[in-house]
């Protein structure tokens, strides 16, 4: 899943740049910004995996796009370039001192597109094809990734969140109460990611 998140934000961090380079064209007229997108991984290599189709998310944008922009602007060492720019697609280069990516976008319709990500880095090299789709505003509050409830990775979801004991875990926390409050909390998002 980190290789599609890297993807996400750097189709949505790219772009938001301040004017250097502009709003790729391909976004003009396509619904962004805000609202629910949902993420078709048609293909995903790196790292020791590889993975055909079969996974999808979806994803709320509302606050992706601010911790996206507040991310990029906190590195400032990254330069990005705008390679092609045309009204139905767009590539993108992103040179950062810990390495590079490309991301290749075309327009399907008015409400998704595709993309294509290679990235070379640190950690290695990956690779990811995905659509995204535009569904709307966000109908899950506060839940900015969501599963499908029958997926693979809400099965796993919840068998973790059946593994949290607050007793246990926190039985020898110096703020138990606290320590308590924090683990219901996260199986609270946990559990949230598959409504």
């Amino acid at each position: 899943m980190p290789l599609a998140l890297a993807a996400l934000a750097l189709l949505f961090a790219a772009p938001a740049l301040a004017d250097d380079p502009p709003l790729p064209q391909l976004f003009r007229g396509l619904v962004a910004e805000k609202g629910e997108w949902r993420m078709e991984i048609l293909e995903a290599e790196g790292r020791g995996r590889s993975m055909r189709g079969g996974m999808a998310v979806t994803l709320c944008t509302d606050n992706l796009f601010h911790e996206a922009r507040q991310r990029v602007a906190r590195r400032g060492d990254c330069q990005v370039r705008l390679l092609k720019d045309t009204p139905d697609e767009a590539l993108v280069e992103t040179a950062c001192a810990d390495g590079t990516s490309r991301l290749s976008m075309k327009r399907e319709g008015t409400k998704s597109l595709l993309l294509q990500a290679e990235i070379n880095n640190s950690r290695g090299a990956s690779t990811m094809k995905a659509r995204y789709t535009h569904e709307g505003a966000c109908t899950a509050a506060g839940t900015t990734m969501r599963f499908d409830k029958d997926s693979d990775a809400c099965r796993q979801l919840r068998a973790q969140v059946a593994q949290l004991d607050p007793d246990k875990s926190c039985a020898r926390a110096a703020q138990r109460a606290d320590c308590e409050a924090r683990m219901r909390a996260a199986a609270e998002q946990m559990a949230a990611m598959c409504r």
